[in-house]
């Protein structure tokens, strides 16, 4: 039916019904599901293209209907008079077009699901076809379905009726903090929460800072403490040794001692690391036998390490799993159990680390903690069983963190300091010093949880699982961040990105903040400056700071270049890789078409003709992965870039490119995240089958990756503001120079024998700081730029 066809003072019921579940109890996931079977009247198992129609007005309608309310009587008096007169049609005309935009993203995936299957497509949508497209990126287009759990939504628009601010009986550590101080609020299991305070951040500041843990990796202390700790205690290398409170004490002290500790005066004048690591223990040893496993004490101390999320991970994987030396060339698996003790290791640190816990009872504490732990290990085994996995990787467990894990366990995205606790000097100021360390877990105090409610606070997050990741991932200053790459979301904006490549091959990840890897400068008197064409400075330049840029650091005197892309030019990537389907296609299938011809002999050299050939063969593979015909204006666009390409890449001017480096850089057009592709242009650079790529390689495919970006960037200027010409000899010397300066980045810092190196050890340096070298290595994402 339409709206319109509803008499007054009529409804429909079954969308009455479905939208009426808003206000029931149950889980988002139990009551979608609900209200799908409401609307399956005939039983069929799935609903059509109509029904999911109602399905999506329902819930719109009620959630508008809501923002209506007020607790003032006569302005909802007022609202309703309005609704009934010729504004009715208004709101139910918004609704309306709501729904039907949410139905054509889903129906848009659907429909290319079912042709990349081969099978025909139907109207026939299953409540599970619609639970995986929300799952799988749905989320992005439909966040307001996250509002059905009603925790979640109550705590969005702060209601705190009936609550009671507890206070804790002693205060042990650092100073309870206001709602209005509410950083982050994470879900935990039984509709529990953990609520992160300004006041937290701070602290957990101080304390890494006063212990000089910044200076130091996961990796660094944990082979010195191993090391240590058993010798102390005359036992085989083991990870899972049981070890006392002043072995572990006396092992880390010594290590602190070693670190590189700030050298500026402590604000925190009662601070005894002594203590801290005391307590830190006491708040594993929930047994109080004085034992505890090194491995999980190790666990949770990489919280307060220097280093980013997936390494993190990756490298407490390794504790629970084979020998439990973290190391990279065994596979390591993990069951339930390992699952369980991974997971509650980080959960107890955080704890440690929150005013909230202060409020509750250590065996409270220790019931959210493990519950917790074990419902979400059980999703990761329960999801891999489902696919026939017994024994779970890392890069099991990265799959599915993207995948959706990352909605039952956000509180992972804590093991980043520099999401909350580095954020932002200005945003995050110096800590006080608290009045204790690492708090002991509380024996007397029996409070119930505070759901504190969340304010209009720059960098608080409402308790949406999304929008959690939404605020973790945006930049504290949203002026800063680079167009196109990764926009700041607005408050009212719900709108995540999709999670970035998988953990384990994701050199650098959402861990590392884009604005950061791409090293921009806001602001500044010479920003205009930077990007005016020395060539046509009376032309209508594009407004700066709509552009992408990223530095292209040097070896001469100005130290580099700031490159400049316009949102026009990136819109004209969007439409070749869109409307040719090139985004949707291998970079395997792309380069074999580039490096062999149709007669399957190997090219070294593309001469005109035959590089129109391969460009020919390429976009016929790619079109097979679009619907319907290419449009005459598609070819048009296709054919005078596919000239453009060929002239950037000839850069002697003699009608001839190198089939090798034209491929490294045209898999920045191709699908595939960028770790896929950076694998693969490794085993195209390995000629010998060695597994290595000689320095000269490097120096191809780095080249061959700056060509595209120069190619499409409107302007580039020194990093100190000074314009340049824009001609082919100035964008060759450019390209040439960070290509030396980066090529020598990774050479300089790994010294490999024979100047050869492995994919791996390429991985690890770019992973562990190299991304600030070579920062625009991220767009071979195409999501993060073109596809944004």
């Amino acid at each position: 039916y339409n709206w319109s066809d509803l008499k007054k003072d009529e409804v429909n019921a079954k969308e009455l019904m479905v939208g009426f579940s808003f206000l029931c109890a149950g889980n988002k996931s139990s009551k979608l599901a609900a209200a799908y079977d409401m609307l399956d009247v005939d039983k069929n198992g799935y609903l059509t293209q109509r029904g999911l129609m109602q399905y999506l007005r329902a819930y719109l309608t009620m959630l508008a209907g809501i923002s209506l309310l007020s607790s003032n009587k006569n302005t909802t008096t007022q609202i309703r008079k309005q609704l009934m007169s010729t504004k009715r049609n208004d709101a139910f005309l918004a609704v309306e077009n709501g729904a039907k935009w949410t139905l054509g993203h889903f129906f848009r995936a659907f429909e290319n699901e079912h042709a990349q299957r081969g099978s025909t497509r139907t109207n026939a949508v299953a409540f599970e076809d619609f639970a995986k497209w929300y799952t799988e990126g749905g989320y992005a287009v439909a966040p307001w379905l996250e509002l059905l759990d009603l925790q979640k939504f109550l705590s969005l628009i702060g209601d705190t009726q009936g609550q009671q601010q507890p206070q804790p009986a002693v205060p042990v550590g650092p100073p309870q903090g206001s709602p209005a101080d509410v950083l982050f609020t994470f879900p935990l299991a039984k509709e529990r929460s953990l609520v992160v305070l300004r006041d937290d951040a701070h602290y957990v500041r101080a304390v890494v800072s006063e212990m000089g843990l910044l200076s130091l990796t996961s990796e660094d202390i944990w082979t010195t403490l191993l090391k240590d700790v058993t010798k102390k205690l005359g036992t085989k290398k083991s990870a899972i040794v049981p070890v006392d409170q002043a072995s572990f004490v006396d092992c880390m002290m010594k290590i602190l001692s070693r670190s590189k500790k700030p050298p500026q005066k402590s604000s925190w004048a009662n601070f005894s690391p002594e203590e801290t690591l005391k307590n830190f223990f006491l708040s594993f040893d929930l047994m109080q036998v004085n034992q505890v496993p090194l491995n999980q004490l190790m666990c949770g101390l990489t919280l307060l390490c220097g280093g980013t999320k997936s390494s993190k991970l990756g490298f407490a994987f390794g504790l629970f799993c084979g020998d439990g030396k973290s190391g990279k060339k065994k596979i390591q698996t993990m069951g339930y159990n390992d699952f369980i003790q991974f997971f509650r290791s980080f959960l107890i640190v955080m704890f440690s680390c929150c005013n909230q816990s202060l409020s509750l009872s250590a065996d409270t504490v220790s019931q959210y903690i493990s519950d917790t732990a074990q419902a979400v290990a059980d999703a990761v085994i329960v999801y891999w069983k489902g696919k026939k996995v017994e024994k779970v990787k890392f890069d099991h467990f990265s799959k599915w963190y993207n995948e959706g894990g990352f909605q039952m366990a956000p509180w992972l995205e804590l093991l980043d300091l520099h999401k909350w606790v580095l954020a932002d000097d200005a945003k995050v100021p110096a800590a006080a010093a608290p009045s204790a360390p690492i708090p002991a877990p509380p024996k007397n105090t029996s409070v119930p949880v505070v759901h504190a409610p969340i304010n209009n606070a720059p960098i608080s997050a409402p308790t949406m699982d999304r929008d959690i990741f939404n605020t973790l991932v945006a930049s504290p200053n949203p002026k800063d961040r680079v167009a196109n790459v990764a926009p700041a979301p607005s408050p009212n904006d719900h709108v995540p990105p999709p999670p970035d490549d998988s953990l384990l091959l994701n050199l650098v990840d959402e861990d590392v903040d884009m604005d950061f890897i791409l090293q921009h400068e806001s602001g500044g008197g010479n920003e205009a400056i930077a990007f005016d064409d020395p060539v046509s400075n009376d032309q209508a330049q594009p407004d700066p700071k709509d552009s992408l840029k990223f530095h292209l650091l040097t070896n001469d005197p100005h130290r580099g270049y700031m490159i400049s892309i316009t949102p026009s030019q990136v819109d004209l990537l969007n439409r070749i890789v869109t409307r040719t389907g090139l985004c949707q296609t291998e970079a395997a299938s792309i380069c074999n078409f580039i490096m062999i011809d149709s007669k399957s002999r190997k090219l070294v050299n593309l001469t005109k003709k035959a590089y129109d050939n391969a460009m020919q063969r390429i976009f016929t593979h790619a079109f097979k992965n679009i619907p319907g015909a290419v449009s005459e204006s598609t070819k048009q666009e296709l054919s005078t870039f596919s000239e453009e390409l060929f002239k950037w890449f000839d850069r002697s001017g003699n009608k001839k490119i190198r089939a090798l480096e034209f491929a490294c850089g045209f898999t920045v057009m191709c699908g595939g995240s960028k770790s896929d592709k950076l694998e693969h242009i490794f085993e195209l650079l390995d000629q010998d089958n060695d597994s290595l790529v000689t320095k000269q390689e490097i120096i191809l495919f780095v080249q061959s990756f700056l060509v595209i970006l120069m190619g499409v960037s409107s302007s580039f200027s020194h990093l100190d503001g000074t314009p340049i010409a824009s001609d082919i000899a100035s964008v060759a010397r450019a390209i040439n120079a960070g290509t030396e300066w980066a090529t020598s980045q990774v050479f300089d810092a790994l010294k490999p024998k024979d100047d050869k190196l492995c994919f791996d050890d390429f991985a690890d340096w770019y992973t562990k700081g190299g991304y600030q070298s070579i920062p625009w290595l991220e767009l071979l994402d195409l999501r993060k730029w073109v596809l944004a």
